[in-house]
């Protein structure tokens, strides 16, 4: 069995987007943990170590009624206005913008746009009892990858795509993408095929991104074909 099908600039520009935001949530995610180590580091060993560089400062007075005074004065002077400036030092550093800035965000979208606009062109998708194996025919020479059915561990469907990952491409944060609807095959035909791909895999569908009234379509498209018909498709 074989599904057909072209990724287009239109596909490259919406997953594009999608990359960007995972980028941004995950300098969040960075700073949030900068942010938290530095206020631990400050609350354990900056404030201890002020207050004893300043107290020590005083100590060095002549007299022991000046460092007795200093000594007081210091630590209700510490007391009263330690708290906000350390604080202010947090929040500084809470309010922070992530480095996804400037030029910053736009080598990134450069990057990520250039390693998309690669996986543009026809592609192929060709199934079988173990497996599939993807042929970027677009390519020069084409390009192909086999993935076995028990590797693969995520299945999530999305507005445009089918995202799939095995566990080596989720740890990279990877997936393959599918477009939910092909124009290099009858658009029927396509839908039929997809909906045998989707039960051959051997994990949950998730629909996290679909409208209600979608995920009734695609369970309704892959409970249309029943057992006889995959059984009866040929394998390629």
């Amino acid at each position: 069995m074989e599904l057909q099908f072209t990724i287009t600039p239109a596909h490259t520009a919406i997953r594009l987007e999608a990359a960007l935001q995972r980028e941004i949530a995950r300098l969040h995610g960075q700073q949030r943990r900068a942010v938290a180590h530095v206020a631990h580091w400050q609350s354990r060993w900056l404030s201890p170590l002020l207050y004893w560089l300043c107290l020590g400062a005083g100590l060095l007075a002549e007299s022991y009624i000046a460092m007795l005074v200093w000594v007081l004065l210091f630590t209700l002077l510490w007391r009263r206005y330690a708290p906000r400036l350390l604080g202010g030092v947090s929040a500084r550093q809470t309010g922070r913008q992530p480095p996804l800035q400037g030029l910053h965000q736009r080598l990134t979208r450069s990057m990520l746009q250039t390693a998309l606009q690669r996986e543009e062109g026809r592609w192929r998708l060709l199934l079988d009892a173990q497996g599939f194996t993807l042929v970027h025919a677009g390519r020069h020479p084409p390009r192909q990858a086999r993935t076995a059915w028990a590797d693969i561990v995520h299945l999530q469907a999305t507005p445009d795509f089918y995202c799939l990952a095995t566990a080596a491409l989720a740890a990279q944060g990877k997936a393959y993408h599918l477009p939910r609807h092909s124009d290099a095959m009858d658009p029927a035909l396509y839908q039929r095929q997809l909906a045998l791909w989707l039960q051959r895999c051997l994990v949950a569908l998730e629909t996290p991104a679909m409208p209600e009234a979608t995920v009734d379509l695609v369970q309704n498209t892959a409970q249309a074909v029943t057992p006889q018909t995959a059984s009866s498709a040929p394998d390629r």
